[in-house]
């Protein structure tokens, strides 16, 4: 979501993500920092023709923030058409409360920073310029289908567990039935771990190609002759 200001913020000259608020980290809702390129920023906006391209005229004068939810919703990964991959998402009434609530908290950031429009991610609410607005946003009754949102760093889709039952990969990253293949990405991450991550995913890679050093280092144990 991004705001529109009187004076020149031109974000996409710094640091994408230099800022967060980290107060209801706890209860799964991480607002962070989040400017784009002029390049990409066009997606991010809830409108089409004169009004889009007005507010792009006036980029360098808008702030963005990404609200993170730690979500909990069910999803699935099916085989499609030709062997394509179908993902399915559902997006939970506790999901739709905490963006909500992400959503009203940077937006009353971007009105008490003097914002003279914010834009949240709500396709029934384009605009807020007020107080009023602001608890109509709050108030409203929303569906899965009134958020424009985007999702990074997906999780789970080959989650590690200790029985073939409850997840794809064992804790030593080898797919359950699979003997001698191994999977080292995000995807072994049992759950959303409600923060960037990389450090995450590279620390679970490091684990994994040790695990496999250490292994492929082990003397090869051979059946004695008869």
């Amino acid at each position: 979501m991004s705001a529109l200001f009187d004076e020149e913020i031109m974000g996409y000259t710094a640091i994408p993500q230099g800022y967060c608020i980290d107060e209801f980290q706890r209860e799964g809702i991480l607002p962070m920092g989040a400017s784009a390129p002029i390049d990409m920023a066009a997606s991010q906006f809830n409108f089409v023709g004169r009004r889009l391209m007005d507010l792009m005229e006036n980029y360098d004068r808008v702030a963005s923030f990404g609200v993170m939810i730690s979500d909990r919703s069910k999803g699935q990964v099916r085989l499609g058409p030709g062997g394509r991959p179908v993902v399915l998402y559902w997006l939970g009434r506790r999901e739709r409360d905490l963006m909500q609530r992400g959503m009203a908290m940077v937006t009353r950031v971007f009105l008490a920073a003097g914002a003279r429009e914010v834009y949240p991610a709500l396709h029934r609410h384009r605009v807020v310029r007020n107080a009023d607005d602001l608890e109509r946003m709050e108030q409203a009754r929303t569906a899965a289908a009134d958020y424009l949102l985007t999702a990074f760093h997906p999780l789970g889709t080959c989650r590690m567990a200790t029985e073939p039952g409850q997840g794809v990969v064992s804790p030593g990253h080898e797919v359950f039935g699979a003997p001698g293949l191994y999977i080292a990405d995000g995807s072994v991450v049992p759950s959303s771990v409600a923060v960037n991550p990389q450090v995450t995913i590279m620390a679970l890679a490091t684990r994994a190609a040790d695990l496999l050093a250490d292994r492929l280092d082990a003397p090869v144990r051979r059946a004695p002759a008869a």
